[in-house]
């Protein structure tokens, strides 16, 4: 009987899988900052009564671009209250896109689909590209590839993005899906990537060889 161990590596190219090493930040963290200094002043003074009122000199006025005096006059005057929210970026992407087949017997044969799914959370809208794929050998086999979005993690089931024809080797690279942050993700801010690979072999796929077939599933933020 012989045996042959196929190995597959795909890798989440710039944004590695847990790199960003912030797996205990699972919801947004709020702060507050009322400061004069990040907000600046904004000063009202009026002076005397009635028909004698007016409004002290210079007193009108706001700094920075966060308050000031709208509409001021001897009678009223309207405080300009903005608040900023500013929202920092996140990105968080987990999980494992290698698999490795362990091959016994002889003749030609197919596999069942195999499935790996990392799990995605972000406040940005991301795109996600195939690069790099190389195969076998068509005199070894060919490796067909899919790749989709699912909703939330672990997958509702509900598709967001590809799962489109399934394509074999190097015409894999270019495929691309995009995640829409703000009009496709849950309230939990969760997506699953999802990489679907099926490998056919040839009776010439050698025994007792390994072969390595790899590339790439590079991460933009948006």
């Amino acid at each position: 009987m012989n045996f042959k161990k196929i190995t597959l590596s795909l890798l989440c190219g710039g944004i590695a899988v847990a790199a960003m090493g912030q797996g205990g930040l699972t919801s947004r963290v709020f702060t507050y900052d009322g400061s004069i200094g990040t907000n600046g002043t904004a000063t009202y003074v009026l002076n005397g009564d009635g028909g004698s009122a007016y409004l002290f000199s210079g007193s009108v006025n706001g700094t920075g671009n966060s308050n000031g005096i709208v509409g001021a006059s001897t009678t009223n005057a309207a405080f300009l209250v903005n608040t900023v929210v500013n929202v920092s970026s996140y990105v968080y992407i987990s999980g494992n896109f290698g698999g490795v087949y362990n091959v016994q017997g002889i003749g030609a044969g197919v596999d069942v689909a195999q499935t790996n799914q990392v799990e995605v959370r972000t406040n940005r809208s991301l795109t996600f590209t195939a690069a790099g794929f190389y195969g076998l050998g068509s005199a070894v086999g060919t490796i067909e590839y899919t790749m989709s979005l699912l909703q939330d993690y672990p997958s509702n089931g509900v598709v967001l993005a590809g799962t489109g024809p399934a394509l074999i080797d190097n015409n894999f690279n270019g495929s691309t899906l995009n995640l829409n942050a703000v009009t496709q993700l849950p309230v939990d801010g969760r997506a699953t990537l999802q990489i679907t690979r099926q490998l056919t072999l040839t009776q010439a796929a050698q025994g007792g060889h390994s072969y390595s077939a790899a590339g790439t599933i590079q991460v933009g933020v948006n």
